[in-house]
């Protein structure tokens, strides 16, 4: 009993030293503005509740309103007594509740004018409108949810495709969180065990704790392994994947891209050089997004127009997840084109011969490892969207992963699971105990990063700023 419970006094708990969250009300209009049949402005913090009661009419009614039930109110303008709307209105008490506090929520009627005159008498009441991501920053502070969660939130919010929503969700429900702060917690008991060892050298035999750190750091990795596995993939197909159209001008890149796209968006023209900027657009190919994007083509630019065009192409390049290389059919290879390929030959690059229309000898004039299409003709466009499929999905189909378990949601938390296990890599089973157990906290911290045990002001700040305002 004396081991055990020294072990359980050393235990170190790595809760985020982070400020509790702001007791003001801040309110903001949850629901995207626009035209529509129903907005949704919701209050939280402090106060919610009697910000609502300044801005309804039924006062007395509003005061009886039990908490999780709707009622129908007039809401007013709190300093002329104006109406403004009529709205249905729920209360939630805090603790239960999305951010852990009191939350008032307004659901009056969609379009512009009447949620901006919600919002101004909830701003007239005392309330503050919200910063981006601030409802969930609050309910993460509050400990509603972990930090891989909120993540997860935006995720689920920026979800664009079926595979996309089905990632976030997976993070929403704490599958990852589950899985991480297992890993956290086996690392900090063996490193528990490790300082128990440095104080009490007689209590263990030294070999039998080796043996258990090897296998203990050997399964985590395992896990961790497992958790990485797919990732990069999770990731490019969840934010979609940058799909840029490159090649030298006038091979037929925009007649390309409109193809994909199935509607004329790049102009075309049989001019070298139309394109001088980067176009943007995105389609779904079996269920997977692309950001398909027609840029200007590889050649010396003549103008300052056309070389910032050109430099602007570069880039997109650069950053792209798959390069859809462009030739002509027919014609022979320019030194641009030649050194495109050798710069970027560790790239993802789908190869494609344009303008088979114009081939009198079929697929001879195809080069080998090329698609031959036609965009004219929109013949071999099938085959180059298989490609593009392939490109992303290993053996050109979808992720045959079980939904369950855990799945990275976020480049950040991929980043610090790696950094995890690049320690348990490295670590040196020869040194001492001081050294391992030191090693197995700093991989400890690195999980503890993801589900905001362990956290800064910078790094939510970096995380909820991409949130929309309102969640």
């Amino acid at each position: 009993m004396r081991k055990n419970e020294n072990i359980k006094a050393r235990k170190v708990d790595y809760s985020p030293e982070i400020p509790a969250a702001r007791a003001e009300a801040i309110a903001a209009l949850s629901t995207p503005p626009g035209i529509g049949a129903v907005a949704v402005v919701r209050i939280s913090g402090a106060g919610a509740w009697e910000t609502g009661r300044s801005i309804v009419k039924e006062k007395k009614r509003f005061e009886r309103l039990e908490p999780r039930r709707n009622a129908l109110f007039t809401i007013i303008s709190p300093e002329s007594g104006e109406p403004l709307d009529s709205a249905l209105v729920v209360k939630y008490r805090g603790p239960a509740s999305f951010t852990g506090e009191d939350v008032l929520e307004i659901q009056c009627h969609g379009g512009a004018a009447a949620p901006e005159a919600v919002c101004r008498a909830a701003f007239a009441a005392g309330a503050r409108a919200a910063r981006a991501g601030e409802f969930t920053r609050r309910a993460f502070l509050n400990g509603k949810l972990d930090l891989a969660q909120a993540e997860a939130v935006d995720g689920l919010i920026q979800a664009r495709t079926e595979s996309g929503r089905q990632l976030a969700f997976s993070g929403l429900r704490g599958e990852l969180s589950l899985e991480v702060e297992r890993l956290r917690e086996l690392l900090l008991e063996l490193k528990a065990e490790l300082e128990y060892q440095i104080d009490f050298p007689d209590e263990e035999p030294l070999a039998e704790l080796d043996r258990k750190v090897r296998e203990s750091c050997r399964q985590a990795a395992e896990s961790m392994r497992r958790l990485l596995d797919g990732a990069e993939r999770d990731l490019l197909l969840g934010r979609g994947a940058l799909t840029v159209i490159a090649g030298a001008p006038n091979v037929g890149k925009s007649s390309l891209f409109n193809s994909l796209l199935g509607t004329e968006r790049s102009i075309v023209t049989s001019r070298p050089g139309t394109t001088r900027d980067a176009v943007e657009m995105e389609t779904l190919i079996e269920g997977v997004l692309f950001r398909l994007v027609d840029t200007a083509g590889l050649r010396k630019g003549k103008g300052e127009a056309e070389k910032m065009g050109v430099e602007y192409s570069r880039r997109f390049i650069a950053g792209a997840d798959v390069v859809l290389f462009v030739h002509e059919a027919g014609s022979d290879f320019i030194s641009a084109e030649r050194e495109f390929l050798q710069e970027f030959a560790g790239r993802r690059i789908v190869r494609v011969v344009n303008k088979i229309d114009l081939l009198h000898n079929g697929d001879q004039g195809i080069p080998e490892g090329y698609i031959g299409v036609s965009a004219l003709e929109s013949s071999g466009i099938g085959e180059l969207r298989k490609a593009l499929i392939r490109a992303v999905m290993p053996g050109g189909k979808p992720d045959s992963r079980p939904l369950g378990g855990g799945r990275v949601t976020s480049s950040r938390q991929k980043y610090l699971l790696e950094e995890a296990l690049h320690v348990l890599e490295g670590l040196d089973h020869r040194l001492s105990a001081e050294f391992l157990a030191a090693e197995l906290a700093e991989a400890g911290d690195r999980l503890g990063e993801i589900t905001g045990r362990i956290t800064s002001e910078d790094v939510l700040e970096r995380i909820f700023s991409n949130f929309c305002i309102g969640k």
